[in-house]
């Protein structure tokens, strides 16, 4: 079968180039392996840098020359990021956030974080209105969100916090099983009048507090479950991400999912692309591992595979490489180079990937591909621990892709 475009990947920014493309009425096929790091989410998106007072176009400026922003543009940046949080809302996904500066989230450490944009009902504040004292309740015996750690953690930036632990039936009920005690798990069983009990459990802590914290667990197919917990409490409250797997993060990727499909999309999960098909400086068709038999074809292709976690780019002793097309890559040195002996520091690697020219078509032997391009993860130049950037990188690269494709079109009409 034949697509307008066909994106090898479908993590955030594989979805987010999808849902654009689809809603100007292209036809889409995304191809994913698997899980994506979206399960593994915060439920907040990095834009860049590490405070909330730095504009976003300071911050830009600051960036490496090679960092992928610059090839987009200070204007094309903030008209993606009112996109980006458009795309959201169509998909049934309430997000916070600022298109000039960023805000403060809480990390599962109880440390406060800069972010650009965060899942509604997760914990996120502007430096003026952070909360003086904070109950911080947790469930008892669930390792993945440690209730001291997060108390310590706020208490390092002056807010009294103090801890707790509740349980209900349902939860005690869950133990009793052969089910890991995980937060995806304890997702499905608080639901309806379990979270009215919890609710129940955690009011009466209280004392003093103005605020509550709680861990992420509410609502792995829509936010109704973590909405009415927030309902049921007597103090004003939020979530705070756990450790993996995410359950916001989780529901972002099936909501985002849904969005595609319901616009049209064709979303194959499950499957590898293995090969990619090039001739005369355009890529014809890819084959997956699944479907060898076959093959894709489309007008456009898109490489949103990810960097080395998604196995969209990989490592030998002698190389790093891109396994679908061997396109070129940009990185620099031999194996010794490409690591920091200090663990703590900035690490070479990170910012190795796919080359692409200003407009993210990518190379092969030295030849633009003229119907191919990169987006998120695997694009050179990116190093989201000295930058800050993985969730924006992700979706305003995908985003700005559909947006270059659409109106290549468009004036190919005119």
């Amino acid at each position: 079968m034949r697509y307008d475009t066909i994106i090898i990947g479908g993590g955030l920014s594989g979805l987010c180039c999808g849902i654009a493309l689809a809603e100007s009425g292209k036809k889409c096929l995304i191809i994913s392996q698997g899980q994506s790091t979206l399960n593994f989410s915060s439920g907040s998106l990095e834009f860049a840098g590490n405070d909330t007072e730095t504009s976003f176009e300071t911050l830009l400026a600051q960036l490496p020359e090679n960092h992928p922003y610059h090839k987009i543009g200070e204007q094309a940046l903030f008209m993606l990021r009112a996109q980006a949080a458009g795309l959201f809302e169509r998909a049934g996904i309430e997000m916070h956030a600022d298109i000039r500066h960023n805000h403060w989230r809480v990390t599962p450490m109880g440390l406060l974080k800069a972010t650009w944009m965060s899942m509604d009902e997760m914990a996120h504040f502007e430096e003026e209105n952070l909360p003086k004292k904070v109950l911080v309740a947790g469930i008892k015996g669930f390792l993945d969100f440690n209730v001291d750690f997060v108390a310590s953690g706020l208490a390092s930036k002056g807010i009294q916090a103090r801890s707790c632990e509740v349980s209900v039936a349902e939860i005690e009920q869950l133990r009793e099983n052969a089910s890991e005690f995980r937060s995806a798990n304890l997702a499905r069983v608080l639901e309806g009048y379990a979270i009215d009990r919890l609710a129940e459990a955690i009011n009466a802590q209280l004392k003093d507090e103005e605020y509550i914290l709680l861990p992420a667990i509410f609502g792995l197919e829509n936010a109704t479950p973590a909405y009415r917990i927030l309902s049921k409490l007597d103090r004003p409250a939020a979530f705070v991400p756990t450790m993996s797997p995410s359950v916001p993060g989780i529901r972002l990727q099936q909501l985002l999912k849904k969005r595609f499909q319901a616009l049209g999309g064709t979303f194959i999960s499950g499957d590898s692309v293995i090969s990619a098909e090039v001739q005369n400086g355009k890529v014809m068709s890819v084959t997956s591992e699944r479907h060898s038999d076959s093959k894709f074809s489309a007008d456009k292709f898109i490489f949103a595979c990810g960097s080395f976690f998604s196995t969209g780019l990989r490592a030998s002793k002698e190389r790093i490489y891109e396994p679908i097309a061997n396109l070129d890559m940009e990185y620099k040195g031999e194996h010794g180079d490409w690591f920091n002996p200090n663990i703590y520091g900035e690490q070479p690697y990170m910012s190795f990937g796919v080359k692409t020219d200003n407009q993210f078509h990518v190379y092969l032997k030295d030849e633009v591909l003229k119907n191919a391009y990169a987006t998120g993860q695997m694009l050179a130049g990116n190093s989201p621990l000295k930058t800050p950037c993985m969730g924006g990188i992700s979706a305003i690269s995908g985003l700005h892709v559909a947006n270059l494709i659409i109106n290549e079109q468009e004036d190919e009409r005119q």
